[in-house]
């Protein structure tokens, strides 16, 4: 069964990810109009509670999603778990005596409401827990006005900006007193020319060169990686875990490059470094990221680029680095050895690489119209990408944690 579905994040005022609203479709060419809203959402609840669960969506992150008046009505909202959904209703729902009765009876049950739209006289506000607002159909002024009408008359109801696309519309927010933000603006950068990198960011970059050389120097490596007790602990706790299943412990840097190989060291060390460079920024970057990459490497052969799996993971792997880093894209890369293919493909030259590319990030978006048309430029299969999307978020967000571990106190390490 082809599951079409995205998600898009929505944090809270750290910047912290407390959930994803599920965007659906039914295929790459089709998209649901007002009129289909009751069967667009019946699918993202099937999909989500039925098929998917925790795979798209892990406790305790909550699932928003939007019911219309007809799935209200038919109580399938009481079907569905409480303390991990937020039940989004539309602003075209007529707050009549019959949904005032039904939303009170949620609200009793222990469920979140989230109102899309803020109109003063809305009967609905009594039962709300969250107002969502759009950043696109209100004006700066509007959405300000919006804040303080709320917090005098609903001082227990947190505000969403909703469709926040860059830093300034999200600092804007936050100043304004909104609790939750949805859209796209962590992946956009706050890039700062003349700035230095700092110095811990520069090591990584230095060892991502060091990675990027078409042999590795095991020798010199080593010596970059002793610099830093983050990199030492992990790498020693990865090559000792269950995973490898090896008899005796590993507390040699040198002897856990050699055990992993080439192909080995190059992965992990991107992935761990990613994490890293990316702790003071909105996690959700890192994730990005690394779904980007996963998504590209198993689309490889689907659009006649097998072979070139490292190269594609690595395309859609630093596609974000300069959010992480702070600099431009294309200042960031002349100091970083990556196929000539990777880094056109980077910086937007046309090429199948970029049209691969393309496709990744309209489907992460959930951009279906865009996502068709680079699917059938790369004539790709469609019900290829939901299973391939699925797997790269299942196997992104278990790698996204790596750089929450710390290194245990008091612990030597053999260098």
């Amino acid at each position: 069964m082809d599951i079409y579905v995205a998600r898009q994040p929505i944090f809270d005022r750290s910047q912290k990810v407390i959930g994803y609203e599920l965007l659906y479709r039914s295929g790459l060419t089709n998209s649901y109009d007002g009129a289909d809203g009751t069967e667009a959402s019946l699918a993202v609840i099937r999909n989500t509670f039925l098929f998917l669960g925790e795979r798209i969506v892990a406790p305790p992150r909550k699932v928003f999603i939007k019911l219309t008046r007809d799935l209200l009505v038919n109580g399938v909202a009481g079907a569905l778990p409480h303390q991990y959904t937020v039940i989004e209703i539309p602003e075209d729902v007529e707050p009549d005596q019959e949904v005032l009765t039904i939303c009170r009876g949620l609200k009793e049950a222990g469920y979140t409401l989230a109102l899309e739209g803020y109109t003063a006289k809305n009967p609905l506000l009594d039962l709300a827990d969250i107002v969502k607002v759009d950043f696109t159909k209100n004006t700066r002024e509007q959405s300000r006005a919006i804040a303080i009408a709320q917090k005098l008359a609903y001082d227990d109801i947190q505000l969403l900006a909703q469709k926040v696309e860059t830093w300034d519309e999200f600092t804007a927010a936050l100043a304004m007193g909104y609790s939750f933000f949805q859209g796209y603006f962590f992946s956009k950068p706050v890039i700062v020319r003349g700035q230095d990198i700092p110095y811990y960011k520069r090591n990584y970059l230095r060892i991502l060169r060091e990675l990027s050389r078409k042999e590795l120097d095991f020798d010199a490596l080593e010596q970059v990686i002793k610099h830093d007790v983050s990199l030492c602990y992990t790498l020693l706790n990865y090559i000792n875990s269950a995973y490898f299943g090896l008899r005796e412990e590993v507390t040699s840097i040198l002897r856990a490059i050699v055990l992993l190989g080439e192909a080995e060291v190059r992965r992990w060390a991107s992935l761990v470094l990613f994490t890293l460079m990316g702790a003071d920024e909105a996690p959700e970057v890192v994730v990005r990221s690394l779904i980007r990459g996963r998504m590209c490497e198993l689309l490889a052969g689907d659009v006649g680029l097998k072979g070139r799996e490292s190269d594609l993971f690595l395309m859609g792997l630093f596609s974000m680095l300069h959010v992480l880093i702070g600099r431009p894209l294309g200042e960031i890369l002349k100091g970083v050895r990556l196929s000539r293919e990777v880094k056109g493909a980077l910086l937007g030259k046309e090429s199948d690489y970029r049209r691969l590319y393309d496709l990744v990030v309209s489907y992460e978006s959930g951009e279906w119209e865009q996502c068709s048309e680079h699917a059938s430029g790369l004539k790709l299969n469609p019900e290829r990408l939901p299973g391939i999307f699925l797997r790269a978020v299942e196997w992104a967000d278990d790698l996204g944690r790596l750089g929450n571990e710390q290194p245990k106190q008091g612990g030597a390490l053999n260098r």
